[in-house]
């Protein structure tokens, strides 16, 4: 039977999942990141659960499949690493991505505002003789001598990647193909990132960004998944890796390779992925997701068991055109460090201590406090049991630097200090949050909110009293939920073609013949990486927009034919759309097509978990009591602590308690009340005011 490995890189540390299905076995665990080569983790990791598991065997009869997460797209980016990349454009153009959009963004009040370093500098940015019109009519040919010139150039520059960008190659790609064909002649070995192969849509500004950003991160990307595929088969995981996009789906390394741009943000919407495949086991279909790691802290919206997915997102301020869950991103993780502004003001993050050299408790040379540090002097953490007992932690270590750099500057106690740090943390979270919900009219109160990652549960339920939310579900390993996810995404492509066009003059039939295209096309890719076209299913949207509009509403399309009727219906439903979400509607305005859009995706699996049978009324045993500070109280009271692996399905713990898990902690409160279903995730309930 074969046995599935979902390994999601995050900063400080690398979640493993070994899940087979067969022998009901879901094994998981943490080991540190390894920044450096991100693969030696990975492997041994790798090595260590198949050991742990009992499933060996299962390498050697090549039966181990492996979905990969990470981050490492958004690190490139937001280290600005020094990678030379060259930028092909039609003449005159060189310069879109300087001026971008020409407004002050995103506070027009800022005059310290400065525009974002263009990824490619000036000198590294081509025009190309050529000209095709928004129809994709040829108005002046391709220049082949001026391109083969530039591109010599910018061999001369030692450039590691090319970006090919024409004005309208989204209507008609024939240039920027045939500029592949030369480059592959005048540069061979360097690879070369198409526009029309990447984003099919119009907006030259964000099509430029987007193909710049696939062509920045492109070489290294094809080294780290050359060598991770290499290593995974030497250890004899030989079957097709997969690793986990943007939009919420997998598809396999292969394609990654080539599409590297649409892996923004792999780890985080892998958590995001299981945090709603939890949700649906648990009959939770409202919801917002918590992932907190050493890091950062990730929060995203589920309506209806759909996540927020956007079509227009950034990476480290760039615009990325594609789609992709939304999600918000703060510098809040474990190992976000206190620090004092210039004012005396205490601080908590973005900056963190990492995994090298890691919180001061790690005894790994570390100097600031961090939240963990913070998490362990009020209690809250079992120095003896972090990570299962793989780490001891140094309670000494953390009262000294908390001591030296917050509490005596600020004439506080070590204890007051800690709970500052962890109230200014949890302040940043809260408004994360609020971005996601209140921002957007949506009350969150009758949210559910899922708190993951190794830090999430320590502070879900504070988290949701302070928004007025009821109620908490933490999973069953609340620390390798992304990992989880990975195993609970299902295959996915999207394919977008721009398409401006008054609704009430289309075409239905062209349109129709426009859709069977691009589901034809989205299909052989599934189908290129596996997926039996039994086993696809293919969903249509359209964007529409009112006549003079700059942005556009996606709205799912019926799976019925195109007809006249069928698009008199759209523009009412695009009616009371832009009213739910802008407040008005424009009965009598021109409604415009603007782009058409399909995504296929392979049949979704079975969820990655467990079932256990309940025994009702089961108590856990304690296995101790702690002092924790919680509250505004600064005294501290005894707190029993569970064992997560001494609690059965069906049991049940009041609050106040905490529960240790063998990658997590999770702080129950006074006035709450924690119930374990089928696959033991907490249900965790406000009992009281």
């Amino acid at each position: 039977m074969t046995v599935q490995i979902g390994v999601d890189t995050g900063g400080t540390h690398t979640d493993i999942v070994l899940l087979d299905r067969k022998a009901g076995i879901f094994h998981t665990l943490k080991v540190p990141t390894t920044p450096t080569d991100l693969s030696d983790g990975i492997l041994s990791g790798i090595t260590r659960v198949l050991r742990e598991a009992g499933r060996q065997d299962a390498a050697a009869a090549n039966e181990v499949v492996f979905h990969y997460g990470t981050t490492l797209v958004t690190n490139i980016i937001v280290e600005e690493q020094d990678l030379k990349i060259g930028l092909l454009t039609s003449g005159g153009f060189r310069d879109v991505l300087a001026i971008g959009r020409a407004v002050r963004k995103p506070n027009i009040y800022d005059i310290h505002w400065r525009p974002l370093r263009p990824l490619v500098p000036r000198a590294l940015r081509r025009g190309v003789p050529e000209r095709i019109d928004h129809k994709g009519r040829i108005v002046e040919p391709l220049d082949e001598a001026a391109a083969r010139a530039e591109m010599r150039a910018l061999r001369a520059e030692g450039v590691q990647a090319v970006a090919v960008c024409l004005l309208n190659a989204y209507a008609n790609p024939a240039h920027e193909q045939r500029l592949a064909a030369i480059a592959s002649e005048e540069m061979p070995g360097v690879p070369v990132t198409l526009s029309s192969d990447v984003a099919r849509e119009f907006r030259e500004y964000e099509r430029s960004s987007t193909t710049a950003l696939n062509a920045f991160v492109l070489a290294p990307m094809i080294a780290h998944l050359n060598g991770l595929a290499g290593r995974l088969g030497a250890e004899g995981v030989h079957r097709t890796p997969f690793i986990m996009r943007g939009n919420g789906g997998i598809m396999n390394f292969d394609l990654a390779k080539t599409l590297p741009a649409a892996v923004t943000h792999s780890g985080p919407v892998a958590g995001i992925v299981g945090g709603n495949a939890l949700a649906r086991a648990a009959g939770v279909s409202d919801a917002i997701t918590f992932d907190m790691g050493g890091t950062s802290s990730d929060v995203a919206l589920i309506s209806q068991n759909v996540p927020f997915s956007t079509t227009r997102g950034t990476l480290a301020g760039y615009p990325v055109l594609l789609p992709m869950l939304d999600l918000v991103t703060i510098g809040a993780g474990g190992g976000s460090i206190a620090w004092l502004d210039a004012g005396g003001g205490l601080k908590v993050g973005p900056r963190s201590a990492g995994s090298v050299p890691g919180p001061v408790c790690y005894g790994q040379g570390g100097e600031n406090p961090t939240v963990t540090d913070a998490n362990l002097l009020c209690g809250r953490l079992n120095g003896d049991y972090f990570l299962n007992g793989d780490r001891v932690l140094s309670r000494d270590l953390a009262a000294r630097a908390m001591k030296e750099k917050i509490a005596d500057p600020l004439g506080l106690s070590v204890e007051e200090a800690a709970l500052g740090v962890l109230a200014i943390a949890e302040a940043h979270m809260v408004n994360a949050i609020k971005l996601v919900s209140v921002q957007r009219g949506i009350d969150p109160r009758g949210h559910t909110l899922i708190g993951f990652g190794g830090a999430g549960p320590l502070h879900a339920v504070s988290l949701a009293e302070a928004m007025g939310m009821r109620r908490v579900l933490i999973p069953a390993a609340p620390g390798n939920v992304s990992a989880s996810g990975l195993l609970a995404a299902e295959v996915r492509h999207d394919m977008v073609r721009t398409r401006v066009e008054p609704l009430e003059s289309a075409d239905a039939a062209s349109l129709a013949r426009a859709f069977d295209a691009l589901m034809d096309e989205a299909a052989a890719v599934l189908q290129g990486q596996g997926v039996a076209d039994a086993e696809t299913s293919v969903l249509r949207a359209i964007d529409l927009r009112y006549r003079g509009q700059a942005y556009e509403l996606t709205l799912p399309l019926p799976a019925t034919g195109i007809d006249g009727a069928l698009l008199d219906s759209m523009a009412e439903k695009f009616h009371a759309e832009h009213e739910r979400v802008y407040g008005y509607r424009l009965d009598h305005h021109a409604v415009e097509t603007v782009n058409l859009r399909v995504t296929a995706t392979s049949t979704p699996p079975a969820l990655p978990w467990p079932e256990h049978a309940p025994q009702t009324g089961a108590r856990p045993p304690v296995s101790g009591h702690r002092r924790v500070l919680y509250g505004a109280g600064h005294d501290g009271a005894d707190w029993p602590v569970y064992r997560f692996t001494e609690i059965a399905a069906g049991a049940q713990v009041a609050g106040p308690a905490i529960v240790e898990y063998p990658g997590s902690t999770c702080v129950i409160p006074p006035g709450w009340t924690a119930t374990w279903d089928t696959w033991r995730h907490a249900h965790v309930e406000r009992t009281e005011g």
